[in-house]
């Protein structure tokens, strides 16, 4: 899920941080860029905005003032550098007060507010459901031998065909009979993730991402466009 955001300052440098600290988020998209609360009233109107980036001190109307007239205001985070009005700011309902410069990491503190509470409610709206144990181990069939692994070994699995290869910290690669949609089935979502139609990963054993590619020790796997998105989801879920 995306949270769409509208930036709102008169100081261009202020902008500038603040959407590239907003870039660095997954979970956040940035729908605009505003100078002043005229122009922000403006894409108000017109695009959905879950998370408000207001400057208070600003030419013509001020970003408290411009709270006053929105009926149904987003989720607020003032960004300003004048501490004084921080008693007065939260009787409008904000979620945070920001003082410049702002760090990333108080930025992300913020932000995260937001996320976790929309993570809060979802779950709070789901009916209960028993908790099934992940299983910690599996077992593949090769060379006549029946082979146990301990999930937590597995690094990744890669697919060809009928064929699997399964590599972990401890063994040598091995080579399976089975599909990978198949085993794929098999291994508990909340440890593994499909990236590639020909590789499967295990989420402890991720690294970093580049770009298109996830680093797993020093094996670089790639990541296809069609599950991109679904990486990113779970990334998302872990900050």
């Amino acid at each position: 899920m995306k949270f769409h955001c509208l930036i709102v300052d008169d100081e261009p440098i202020a902008q500038q941080i603040l959407e590239r600290y907003v870039s660095q988020i997954y979970a956040l998209d940035l729908v605009g860029t505003c100078n002043n609360a005229f122009e922000a009233l403006d894409i108000l109107c017109q695009k959905k905005v879950d998370i408000l980036f207001l400057d208070i001190k600003m030419p013509s109307l001020s970003g408290l003032e411009m709270l006053k007239t929105l009926p149904n205001p987003p989720k607020i985070i003032l960004t300003t550098a004048f501490s004084e009005f921080g008693v007065e700011s939260y009787e409008y309902g904000i979620t945070d007060y920001l003082l410049k410069p702002i760090s990333f990491e108080r930025f992300l503190k913020s932000v995260n507010r937001i996320l976790m509470q929309n993570q809060t409610d979802f779950k709070q709206g789901q009916p209960a459901e028993k908790q099934v144990a992940d299983p910690t181990f599996i077992f593949f069939k090769a060379d006549k031998k029946i082979h146990k692994y301990y999930l937590s070994d597995i690094l990744y699995i890669e697919g060809s065909g009928n064929y699997i290869k399964i590599h972990s910290l401890k063994e040598s690669p091995l080579m399976v009979l089975d599909k990978l949609t198949e085993l794929q089935d098999k291994l508990p979502a909340r440890l593994f993730i499909r990236v590639h139609k020909s590789f499967i990963v295990n989420i402890g054993h991720i690294k970093k991402i580049e770009g298109n590619m996830v680093m797993i020790q020093q094996h670089a796997i790639p990541i296809s466009a069609s599950f991109k998105q679904k990486l990113e989801s779970l990334i998302n879920d872990h900050k």
